[in-house]
């Protein structure tokens, strides 16, 4: 199940392959998987997927706020969860890296960092039942998959997803200049949020043109990434100061390095976000407009 709108498919029947396809695999991932962390990070990212179809149709889609709302609440289940777990790969991916090639910290220092933050994630899970938690998603899951053949998009071709497009990357055109001005958690928490939702549009429209379309979709995903990294931090440090986690020096060597990394992935996003922001969101539309009529109208095998 490709997650694209096929030149040969109306968009509503697109978006409602795509929705249905995403709800079938979350479904999948609940009943067949063996790990329970590793389940919780493939569905949100599913409903996270659905969220993104629905909102590139959202002007010309009347339910939308109901099926935007309905997979927001799904995931939140598992939030508390899914950032505990986070906390340990930004711990393993970023942290740890970073402290030894500093020498900040023992071995045995970094083991017990480790440790506690498994434990805190194992303790969550017991006392949320993650389980339960799953079995609720799926039913949500199921409860959603019943309305998809009745979505009602109210028109086709590109005015159905001008609308969303452009709402989509206006937002993270504009969030990027907030976070920037004021380089806030919040801000630039909002900014990366903005950055997903574009570069999930651009996977929908891939067909309109291939691979200028993956190539502004694969640096999409670095800046997606190096913005996650940095939430990712930035939320590592306000756990282990709201929980006093780990030794009062631990949390003094932690904090120091976390600005640094912060500060980098600043720099680095900086110049990615330009470059693909670049244009007024009214331009980007009508180019992506004008690539949608060469593939849909003119190109005999797109």
């Amino acid at each position: 199940m490709e997650y694209t709108i096929q030149p040969d498919e109306h968009v509503s029947e697109g978006v409602k392959r795509i929705v249905d396809g995403k709800i079938e695999r979350g479904i999948d991932h609940i009943d067949e998987g063996d790990d329970l962390h590793e389940t919780v990070q493939e569905v949100r990212k599913r409903c996270k997927e659905i969220r993104a179809a629905v909102r590139l149709v959202r002007p010309v889609l009347p339910t939308y706020k109901r099926e935007n709302v309905h997979y927001r609440d799904a995931v939140r289940r598992l939030s508390d969860i899914r950032d505990a777990h986070a906390a340990i790969e930004t711990l393993d991916d970023h942290l740890q890296p970073a402290v030894e090639a500093r020498g900040a910290l023992d071995d045995s220092s970094l083991a017990d960092i480790r440790t506690t933050l498994v434990d805190r994630r194992e303790t969550m899970a017991a006392e949320q039942d993650l389980e339960r938690r799953l079995a609720e998603v799926r039913a949500d899951l199921v409860e959603g998959r019943t309305r998809v053949p009745d979505l009602p998009i109210a028109t086709e071709g590109y005015d159905a997803v001008a609308g969303g497009l452009r709402k989509s990357y206006k937002r993270a055109r504009n969030r990027m200049a907030e976070a920037y001005e004021e380089p806030e958690f919040e801000r630039f928490h909002e900014w990366r949020k903005r950055v997903k939702y574009h570069r999930y549009h651009t996977r929908l429209l891939r067909r309109v043109w291939v691979d200028p379309m993956k190539r502004r979709r694969a640096e999409l995903k670095e800046l997606s990434d190096i913005t996650g990294y940095e939430n990712d931090l930035a939320e590592f440090e306000m756990v282990m100061n709201d929980e006093e986690l780990f030794a009062p020096e631990t949390r003094a060597i932690l904090r120091e390095i976390i600005t640094a990394k912060r500060s980098e992935f600043h720099r680095l996003a900086r110049p990615l976000g330009e470059r693909l922001f670049a244009e007024d969101p009214d331009q980007l539309v009508n180019r992506l407009g004008v690539y949608w009529t060469a593939t849909h109208e003119y190109d005999p095998a797109p």
